[in-house]
């Protein structure tokens, strides 16, 4: 218990957000340039569409947005099981361990054959959002984001801006602008992985294994 309350009150750098979420924007357009159309991060669409085919009685659709909806979730439930059982709750060498099997995974998507089919990637990348999404969740020493997609963060953006235009509150103006740069960088990160296929195809995502790795520099000390 107290290690945890240590690790709460550990101030989490914004440039280890700001790294994260670039990955994790590098890694929707990834999927959807190269796989099919697919936003392999969120699983908003893909609960949508999951009903959508249901409705429409076409089983096969059903498949190709359930697989990636399970992955999600076992990535979260794998996640979990990992922080309690084997780093006794401590999220930073979690968050170290995160990025460095994130860095090998995209090291791995670079040299699967381009034939390999479509669902079996995406699902691999919603898996590994799974992992970035519960484990990079806070920056500074108390304000939560997403770290693979933006609905949340637009909402943070939207209330911290209330408080510090109309509220006059200089410490909420100051998170909207880190709010503001998180967007900006999941941004960033689709428009690297665009110009990075266009020059080089598959092996962009080795960009992906880049910016996990340069995350663990970010991460804080164990508490």
């Amino acid at each position: 218990m107290e290690q945890a309350s240590s690790a709460r009150r550990t101030k989490v750098p914004v440039r280890l957000g700001l790294t994260v979420i670039c990955a994790g924007g590098f890694m929707d357009a990834y999927s959807y340039l190269l796989h099919d159309h697919v936003f392999a991060t969120g699983q908003t669409g893909n609960v949508a569409l999951l009903g959508i085919n249901l409705a429409a009685g076409n089983l096969p659709g059903v498949g190709h947005y359930l697989v990636p909806i399970i992955a999600f979730v076992v990535g979260i439930v794998l996640s979990k099981h990992i922080l309690a059982s084997v780093h006794g709750n401590n999220r930073y060498p979690m968050m170290r361990w995160v990025a460095v099997f994130e860095a090998a995974a995209f090291a791995v998507v670079a040299l699967l054959p381009p034939a390999a089919p479509d669902l079996l990637v995406n699902s691999f990348i919603s898996f590994c959002a799974a992992l970035s999404y519960e484990n990079f969740r806070l920056f500074g020493t108390r304000s939560a984001y997403s770290s693979v997609f933006c609905t949340g963060n637009l909402r943070s953006l939207g209330e911290t801006l209330y408080e510090g235009v109309f509220r006059g509150d200089r410490h909420e103006l100051h998170r909207s602008a880190r709010y503001a740069a998180l967007v900006t960088f999941f941004c960033l990160g689709a428009v690297l992985c665009k110009v990075l296929i266009d020059l080089v195809g598959q092996p962009a995502c080795l960009a992906i294994s880049a910016l996990f790795l340069l995350s663990v520099r970010f991460v804080p000390a164990e508490g």
